[in-house]
């Protein structure tokens, strides 16, 4: 006898988050995994500010107004993604705190 996803889905929510409605459960998990990704996102953009010893908006336009290297260059990208990868996070972490206030 097969037992569907769906039903271990639901046994393990109960047994990890027990005060707490599968929904509720699938909301905090997204919450942890937004939060790891916002200080996976932070950390990349301190790296980089380290390395260069300026912020984003410095080197871009730094980088913006001149013929950069290709590692440099790759860096801008990397650093304008973690950039963005942080306002995203900083939003679906509010949305996810707003989620769970209901």
């Amino acid at each position: 006898m097969s037992i569907s996803m769906t039903a271990v889905l639901e046994t393990s929510a109960r047994r990890l988050f027990p005060d707490k409605t599968l929904e509720q459960a699938l909301a905090q998990l997204l919450l942890e995994r937004a939060q790891k990704n916002l200080i996976k996102f932070q950390s990349m953009s301190r790296q980089f500010e380290a390395k260069y010893n300026e912020s984003f908006e410095d080197f871009r336009q730094r980088v913006l107004n001149s013929s950069p290297a290709f590692a440099v260059e790759q860096d801008y990208f990397d650093w304008e993604l973690a950039i963005t990868g942080i306002g995203d996070m900083k939003k679906e972490i509010e949305r996810l705190h707003d989620l769970g206030e209901q």
